[in-house]
């Protein structure tokens, strides 16, 4: 008796499967290989909050040397993206977002040994200055932070901020800090003598009491917690390649501006 052979189809089924996989996988990699290749950051999700005079809202319409910095690098990269596409929240829920979101990007960020592994970094945008600061009318001084201490006084910090972590990391007892919603709440605890001490940026700080009508020696810097850059901070899941690209396009952007 005759056995009945196997049809070519039978025969050949399981190859032409295997070939199916391999060809859609091809497929699929080209297809990143080409959206990659576009070089475009139409993938991230850009965060931003008060911070002047780097990102900042005037005349309803986000602005500041970092906005302008983002809009050269969209232009570079042919990103179809522009300062409207930024989202606008307040510093603890961009910090959060961007620590567990993929593709998420903050800014402007201080970057510090703590914070190194938590991000991506795309910068540096600026050099920044972050200090503790007293009320003209109540003027503190110390020699030190253990000083402080010792005195008891309080600060007001915004959580995740790098004023409230560069105190936490030299010691600086928890039960002394007061978190505030954002910058301007700590500017009125301050200037209404609910704490001793603002810490923050300087120059934001600065500027933020003078967009309310405080004169420019309004607030006093006593002590100076760090001096460190701001920089772009990326979502550690983001793809390498978007924030090699970004860094690319930053630099290019800085090396075509204009000398003074």
């Amino acid at each position: 008796m005759e056995l009945a052979q196997p049809s070519p189809q039978r025969l050949y089924r399981p190859l032409l499967n295997r070939l199916m996989v391999v060809l859609c996988l091809w497929l699929a990699n080209a297809a990143n290989v080409q959206a990659d290749a576009s070089g475009t950051l139409t993938t991230l999700t850009f965060i931003t909050e008060e911070y002047p005079p780097y990102n900042y809202i005037d005349n309803q319409q986000l602005t500041g040397i970092s906005i302008d910095l983002l809009d050269a690098i969209f232009a570079a990269t042919q990103t179809p993206l522009n300062r409207h596409d930024i989202r606008y929240y307040p510093w603890i829920r961009g910090y959060e977002l961007a620590l567990t979101q993929p593709n998420t990007v903050l800014f402007s960020t201080t970057r510090t040994p703590a914070r190194e592994a938590n991000f991506h970094w795309v910068g540096p945008i600026a050099q920044d200055r972050v200090v503790l600061l007293a009320h003209r009318d109540a003027p503190v001084t110390i020699e030190s932070l253990s000083q402080a201490i010792e005195r008891g006084l309080s600060v007001a910090v915004i959580r995740e901020d790098i004023g409230a972590q560069a105190l936490l990391e030299a010691g600086y007892p928890e039960r002394l800090l007061v978190p505030a919603i954002d910058n301007r709440s700590a500017l009125n605890m301050l200037t209404r003598g609910r704490v001793d001490l603002w810490a923050y940026s300087e120059d934001v700080a600065v500027w933020i009491a003078e967009s309310e009508g405080y004169p420019k020696d309004e607030l006093i810097p006593i002590h100076t917690l760090s001096e460190s850059s701001l920089y772009f901070a990326i979502n550690q899941a983001t793809d390498h390649r978007l924030v090699t690209l970004m860094q690319q396009a930053l630099d290019r952007v800085i090396a075509e501006q204009p000398q003074r």
